[in-house]
């Protein structure tokens, strides 16, 4: 069933291939933009990706077309702020590898390997690309739905993979945490949290690190949602039953800091019985190991709470943001 629907989804690229070889590439033509989050990106990434699995998973021979859309692609690797390889440039390559045999995309390919940094360590212009949808798993076809971004296939067979599921280890519940953000179903995620939690407490030796990290995910989790209440509960529980001084030193402690901080800062009511604890704890970081959403966060939040330790907080966070710029 997962490989019919995917197949009959990906056939549906045939509308823009048959656009394509009539002269319109606005639809798979590098474009440009800012996307906000990381610098310079490209609209048409995932029509092009769409396009170029259409190619492999349909068997459809075209030199011209392949070739095109390579060249489409090298633009972004060779301009886009993320840089990165991708699995379009690897179909891509797969695909054009086959009209080389005279050398004739040698030079394009020798492109390919200096587009940028992750190219040149990690692009193989020899990589195999297996061409038959059905060799996937269900598994398989789930990624293949969340890269081209196939939300209603995705759901299908997300659906059907917890069905024949029989056994919910941890790493199957992050995987279906991870298919539930991207596909927007937040709501489902609070057992899988608990759950976790849950197993890390009551499994025998479990380290400090784990526990930490188990209540970090969770509170988040209630942030996200805007459930503060819970959000409280959980803050205070891992402050009274854990032995989180054996990782004050890491990182993993200052993000639970960061939590109390966020949970201050949206709801200083609920909040307010964390607010010495953790301007206490972060008194204690030196502030060699202070960063950006450390301050940021923890200036909210003595902001929320009308503590004057808040203008000290923005003055010490001048002073990082200066000696980083000059560092």
């Amino acid at each position: 069933m997962e490989f019919e629907q995917l197949k009959a989804k990906i056939e549906e690229q045939q509308a823009v291939y048959h656009a394509l070889k009539e002269g319109d590439n606005s639809m798979v033509c590098y474009k440009e933009y800012q996307n906000g989050e990381w610098g310079t990106d490209d609209e048409n990434y995932t029509n092009r990706l769409r396009l170029a699995y259409y190619l492999l998973y349909c068997h459809i021979e075209d030199e011209e077309v392949a070739a095109s859309l390579f060249e489409e692609e090298l633009k972004d690797r060779e301009r886009n702020s993320f840089q990165g390889i991708g699995s379009t440039l690897r179909v891509l390559t797969h695909l054009i590898r086959k009209y080389n045999a005279d050398g004739r995309y040698t030079a394009l390919l020798e492109r390919a390997k200096n587009a940028n940094f992750d190219c040149a360590c990690g692009y193989n212009p020899n990589e195999e690309v297996d061409d038959d949808l059905e060799s996937n798993s269900i598994l398989d076809c789930i990624y293949l739905c969340r890269e081209m971004e196939y939300k209603d296939v995705m759901g299908v067979l997300v659906d059907e993979w917890k069905k024949n599921t029989a056994e919910w280890s941890g790493s199957n519940r992050k995987t279906l945490i991870d298919f539930n953000i991207f596909l927007g179903r937040d709501m489902e995620n609070e057992g899988l949290y608990r759950e976790q939690l849950e197993d890390i407490l009551s499994t025998e030796n479990s380290s400090t690190r784990d526990i930490i990290s188990g209540y970090k995910n969770l509170i988040r989790y209630y942030l996200h949602m805007g459930d503060y209440g819970n959000a409280l509960c959980f803050c205070k529980k891992v402050i009274e039953t854990t032995d989180y001084k054996q990782i004050r030193t890491l990182r993993l402690f200052r993000d639970i800091l960061e939590v109390c901080f966020e949970l201050i800062a949206k709801d200083a009511k609920a909040g307010a019985s964390l607010w010495s604890w953790a301007k206490t704890e972060l008194q204690k970081v030196p502030q060699s190991s202070r960063y950006g959403n450390l301050y940021t966060k923890g200036i909210e939040a003595a902001n929320a709470m009308d503590d004057s330790y808040g203008r000290q907080l923005e003055q010490e966070y001048e002073n990082f943001l200066e000696s980083s710029r000059i560092g």
